[in-house]
């Protein structure tokens, strides 16, 4: 079996959490299937990614584009949207012209943000299934160009299948999309690689004051909507109840300064010698084990990948109420839960375990067996086993043939040495008006034709 894998970045720096699990969920597939043939398609120039592809000596493509959620809701000027659209549907395109030379027998999207891949897919009737991991807007702040629920109507009517990585990501879909396309497969946490590195030596020191009532660990970009000046605040709070709790965080930040903006907060709140950047760090795993509680404080996580990972090692965690984290944390169990608006949630949840740190490893205890029991409920097994039956019968949605001749035509346009409709029609009246007269006339003052035809 051929399955085409669409992936929507390149990874430049790392590895991002919707990349992990897509090569993880293709080795498990060639595991229960040493036939598949996975062929991946994904975004240019080369980063981590290919490397990975290459790595495992899978065959891929790269292609620049850019996606149908961007990050501005401002419409860009009409020439840049032009000259992406020229781009975008070149690879359309080309995707098209790889899958009738060699058809796959089912495309998978790993991605919500760039649909390229599946409307090649649609163009020819090839089956096709979507994988969606993040929320896009609520998240990432990301804008689709359509707006949100007629995204999500547009891949429920072009899929065969859709799997979410949580059931928070499946609720959040069924809203526009038929819940019986929809199932969850839960991303594959390595236990046992995590386990393996949690004896070794941190290459920063994650906590150089040893009398903290309470040593906290966050793993993730470090980035507003990941939440680290959550925790910087609760910090604040406890230092006023008397509480003095460290917190060292795990991960690269995503805009320049951002670190020392954090910093500056914390100078106010008289907690910064209680803070530690450690950066970005090839495995996390001695951090945590470093920790007594872990602490996921991101807005939204359409899964929690560190919350797993947290749980896996054994560790307490305080997560925010929404998002996959929520369905992960068992309340009072394996760990807590707060109001990201509200940041005393937080502060309150840390200091029941600063006040009680027997409870923290009561209830780091508790998390490894929590999560096994969940990760056996929602597994890549099935979620293979339904793309198979998608790819088993041998039709997907069809676009219309026009389809195929409209994706074309901004490349037409762009031979032209223009970047829109409207600049390719002044090019070819400038190039027809010294030959044939009353036609280059017309040509170039397309306006007037319309109005005259408007009026008949």
């Amino acid at each position: 079996m051929r399955v085409i894998f669409a992936n929507h970045s390149s990874a430049p720096t790392n590895l991002g959490g919707a990349e992990r699990s897509l090569l993880r969920f293709v080795e498990d597939w060639q595991r229960i299937d040493p036939g598949l043939e996975p062929v991946f398609l994904t975004k240019a120039p080369e980063g981590t990614f290919i490397k990975a592809l290459k790595e495992r000596g899978w065959p891929f493509k790269a292609y620049r584009f850019r996606g149908w959620a961007l990050p501005s809701e401002q419409p860009a000027p009409a020439a840049e949207q032009a000259a992406f659209a020229t781009v975008d549907y070149a690879t359309v395109r080309a995707m098209i012209d790889l899958f009738r030379k060699n058809r796959p027998d089912l495309v998978v999207t790993n991605t919500l943000v760039a649909p390229w891949a599946s409307f090649a897919a649609a163009a020819l009737g090839i089956p096709q299934a979507w994988i969606i991991r993040e929320y896009g807007d609520l998240d990432h702040g990301l804008h689709f160009q359509v707006g949100r629920h007629a995204t999500f109507r547009d891949i429920g009517l072009m899929s065969g299948a859709v799997i979410t990585n949580s059931e928070a990501m499946r609720a959040h879909l069924a809203t526009d999309i038929d819940s019986d396309k929809i199932s969850v497969a839960y991303p594959v946490v390595d236990t046992d690689a995590l386990l393996a590195g949690r004896d070794g030596v941190p290459a920063v020191t994650p906590f150089p004051q040893p009398n903290s009532d309470l040593r906290v660990t966050v793993v993730g970009r470090v980035e507003e909507g990941k939440g680290q000046h959550r925790v910087i605040e609760a910090l604040g709070l406890l230092r006023e109840r008397g509480l003095h709790v460290t917190a060292c965080f795990v991960g690269s930040w995503k805009y320049p300064g951002y670190d020392q903006q954090l910093l500056a907060r914390a100078r106010k709140l008289g907690v910064e010698d209680q803070l530690v950047f450690a950066g970005e760090q090839h495995d996390p795993a001695p951090y945590i084990a470093a920790s007594e509680v872990c602490v996921t404080p991101s807005t939204l996580e359409a899964f929690g990948r560190t919350t797993a990972e947290y749980m896996a090692m054994g560790r307490a965690v305080v997560a925010s109420s929404s998002g996959g984290s929520a369905e992960l944390v068992a309340e009072g169990v394996t760990g807590r839960l707060f109001d990201v608006d509200d940041v005393r949630t937080l502060a309150d949840a840390l200091e029941t375990y600063a006040r009680d740190r027997a409870l923290a490893a009561e209830h780091g205890a508790a998390a490894p067996e929590r999560l096994s029991e969940l990760m056996a409920v929602h597994t890549n097994a099935a979620a293979i086993a339904r793309l198979r039956a998608v790819a088993e019968t041998g039709d997907g949605y069809r676009l219309p043939e026009i389809a195929q001749y409209w994706f074309g035509l901004p490349a037409a346009y762009a031979s032209l040495g223009a970047t829109s409709a409207k600049a390719a029609v002044g090019l070819l009246a400038n190039r027809l008006k010294t030959r044939s007269g009353a036609v280059g006339r017309i040509l170039a003052r397309p306006g007037v034709v319309f109005r005259r035809l408007a009026r008949r």
